[in-house]
């Protein structure tokens, strides 16, 4: 922490080790040892009140960093910025957790690419744990997502325990596209910003979600078989020709509106990232076991979100 001081003693290798007398008190002390040398302005006295040799500056310095690393001690390597800013920073080791999870994340999430020149689909719904979860509901814009608890919408950040879908709670409602661009809810190419998105920011990896025009590819250039996966009924969605031997299975969720959830397990509800001219829409796509197709919905009523990403991963 800044200001705090960390002991250096006796490395736990194979290293130099150091007198007592030749230790640091500090942090602090270090990085003004280690400026000092490289600017020619000062060094470190000794206790007679003469200046110690380069040669024996250079070997202290040498047994601070080899104790400090051995002994973990990061805070050492970026000494020098936290002396200047105040902060010590992410760790290395936290820096690369943090990599690993955003890793393990892409990972378990197949994408699968349905025609020739088509993004790879998801092969599950944000929030789901298998392919025939109905996973979160998210009105349109929102990127946090919520789950049913107790027959309650619960936000799966563990905020809002008794959320409702509707106007009040959905920000970009009312809003039309050109005001919705000058709030940054959407680019200049009329999707959801990134930060926005809701795949984007759940998944990242390069995950998106779908577009207006790529809903209604999927209607259009794939195969569409009503069947029961697990109990779940929903969609079979395979591609053809080459790509026959792929598909996605898309969930009938139902959707979200004021404290219910309605259509479960009968029709499929999914955002698009693109608003409707009319500030109070946005597009999606839509299913039952009869049709499927893709048409404007309000933007307060909760959906489920399928990603899609441009490369396979």
């Amino acid at each position: 922490m800044p200001g705090s001081e960390t002991p250096m003693g006796k490395s736990s290798g194979d290293g130099p080790t150091m007198r007592p007398e030749d230790r640091f008190a500090s942090c602090g002390a270090v990085v003004a040892a280690l400026e000092a040398h490289a600017v020619g302005s000062r060094v470190p006295r000794d206790r007679a009140g003469g200046p110690r040799p380069v040669a024996a500056l250079k070997g202290i310095l040498a047994a601070a960093i080899l104790a400090a690393l051995a002994g973990g001690g990061w805070w050492f390597v970026n000494a020098r910025a936290a002396h200047s800013t105040g902060t010590t920073g992410v760790p290395p080791v936290a820096a690369a957790k943090a990599k690993a999870e955003r890793e393990r994340v892409k990972a378990a999430h197949k994408g699968i690419r349905l025609w020739e020149g088509g993004p790879y689909w998801a092969d599950r719904n944000i929030g789901a744990e298998r392919p025939e979860d109905y996973g979160y509901y998210f009105w349109w814009g929102d990127t946090v997502g919520y789950k049913r608890v107790n027959n309650a919408w619960v936000a799966s950040d563990g905020s809002s325990p008794n959320f409702q879908f509707g106007e009040k709670n959905t920000p970009t409602f009312g809003k039309s596209p050109s005001e919705l661009q000058n709030e940054g809810w959407i680019t200049a190419s009329g999707v959801l910003a990134p930060e926005h998105d809701a795949a984007y920011v759940q998944w990242g990896g390069g995950w998106r979600m779908p577009t207006y025009r790529e809903l209604d590819d999927l209607n259009i250039k794939c195969d569409w078989k009503w069947t029961t996966v697990n109990g779940v009924q929903g969609y079979e969605v395979r591609g053809r020709g080459t790509y026959a031997s792929v598909c996605i299975f898309l969930p009938c969720a139902g959707f979200g509106h004021g404290t219910s959830l309605n259509g479960s397990g009968s029709r499929g509800y999914y955002w698009s990232s693109v608003p409707d001219s009319d500030y109070r829409y946005a597009y999606g796509l839509y299913f039952n076991s009869g049709n499927h197709g893709t048409r404007y919905y309000s933007r307060f009523d909760g959906f489920s979100v399928r990603p899609v990403q441009e490369f396979a991963k």
